[in-house]
């Protein structure tokens, strides 16, 4: 009996490693401490995790590691069964996303590697009020393309926001996707596992939301690249979250209609009010859906933007929105597209190389004006002289022409007289 006691008796489950934050704090610089990278310094830290800057050992390529905050050992088999999911997400491959390239634990703690996306963000350009309007627009543009990349693979971001659009160069990738899930169970706050406040869809609230959600998100990281904030703002998350259920956004007088109308298609409260895919309000925007599109932004006018309203959270500079020449009538261009005639320059050093190369176009205006005059006399010499004797022949076989109608008419005209006479 004891032995058959014994084979019913189930082993028992093997615990799982305690997260240890401070043998990690410990060792992450030692080597070895993560087989195969060497930890070079730290590039952040947020609501999801900690993120370091580490390079390969077998190739020497940096990469981003970021270790996920999980306080609760009780919900930790939770999220290490969800961080499972992000194997859907590491199959994307898109210029404008941070790609996942590996997962693992080490001293219990969950960790990705990504792909190193530079450590400049959104949030710092629009904070550091460098970009003019079509800068601004340009890393939207690109964003909103990793996006769709998400949205074609039927993956949902639901934490956009400027921290997590990355910037090395003229390029713009989105990260943090599919990390939002990840510590839902391990966090209370609003702002953890459902997105951030004041990007948040309406319907997150209800729990509930799918790709029109990232749409609504879209919308407003779209205004702030326009006019420098959000637009909704608030002394605590949930003034802030309410704003975003009954809440009209307003625009500064400068917003143009065109701006006006596709913010407000993105924040409708109802999503199936906004954009129908984040291809359309790409379209909207004129701008380019796929690789290889041309980049043509619709034309608006801006300038100064105000100073954001009241909020005891950080106040985002505004961006400093250069107003471009109109677009020309695509008739007019060979390409028969919207194009712009080059700008005015402006400073003392751009009117001085204007005047410059301007005055080099009229040397070369000058020297070049007699073998123009030349050119074109000889040309037009030259093909007189090819034309001369077809028009001479022209002109002969006309004049047969007419010598054979006339004699055609003095024939008939004796033929009639010869028979009048012979009745």
């Amino acid at each position: 009996m004891p032995t058959m006691e014994a084979q019913r008796r189930q082993p028992d489950p093997v615990p799982a490693p305690r997260v240890d934050w401070e043998a990690f704090y410990r060792s992450y610089r030692k080597p070895g401490y993560l087989p195969g990278f060497e930890i070079v310094n730290k590039l952040g830290g947020g609501m999801f995790g900690l993120v370091f800057k580490a390079r390969k050992e077998s190739i020497g390529k940096d990469y981003a590691i970021k270790f996920l905050k999980v306080d609760d050992d009780t919900v930790r088999d939770a999220v290490m069964r969800e961080i499972d999911n992000v194997s859907f997400f590491a199959q994307i491959d898109h210029p404008n996303l941070v790609s996942i390239e590996d997962k693992g634990t080490v001293d219990g703690i969950p960790y990705l590697v990504m792909s190193y996306a530079g450590e400049d963000t959104l949030q710092k350009r629009l904070a550091s009020g460098g970009m003019t309007r079509e800068q601004a627009l340009d890393v939207f543009v690109q964003a909103a393309r990793g996006v769709q990349a998400l949205h074609d693979h039927s993956l949902v971001h639901f934490d956009l926001k400027p921290a997590n659009i990355f910037l090395k160069g003229d390029v713009a990738r989105v990260g943090d996707y599919g990390l939002s899930k990840l510590v839902t169970a391990s966090r209370n706050s609003l702002s953890f596992g459902r997105g951030t406040p004041y990007y948040m869809a309406p319907e997150m609230l209800q729990r509930r939301g799918d790709a029109r959600s990232d749409i609504y998100s879209l919308g407003i990281l779209l205004y702030e690249c326009l006019y420098g904030d959000v637009p909704f703002r608030g002394d605590s998350e949930w003034e802030v979250l309410k704003k975003h259920e009954v809440a009209t956004p307003e625009f500064p007088p400068h917003a143009s209609a065109a701006d006006r109308a596709i913010v407000l298609r993105c924040l409708q409260k109802r999503p199936e009010d906004r954009f129908a895919s984040v291809a359309e309000l790409l379209r909207a925007l004129q701008a380019p859906v796929a690789l290889g599109d041309s980049l043509v932004l619709a034309p608006a006018p801006s300038c100064a933007l105000p100073a954001p309203s009241m909020s005891s959270a950080p106040a985002v500079a505004p961006v400093h929105a250069v107003e471009p020449p109109p677009l020309r009538d695509p008739a007019e261009s060979p390409y028969g597209m919207p194009w712009r005639p080059a700008p005015t320059p402006r400073g003392p050093i751009g009117a001085l190389v204007h005047g410059f190369f301007s005055l080099v176009s009229l040397v070369l205006f000058v020297v070049l004006l007699p073998v123009r005059a030349i050119s074109t006399v000889a040309g037009r010499g030259i093909v007189w002289l090819v034309k001369l004797p077809f028009t001479i022949l022209g002109l002969m076989l006309r004049l047969i022409g007419l010598l054979l109608v006339m004699a055609l008419v003095v024939l008939a005209l004796v033929t009639v007289a010869s028979l009048l006479a012979a009745v």
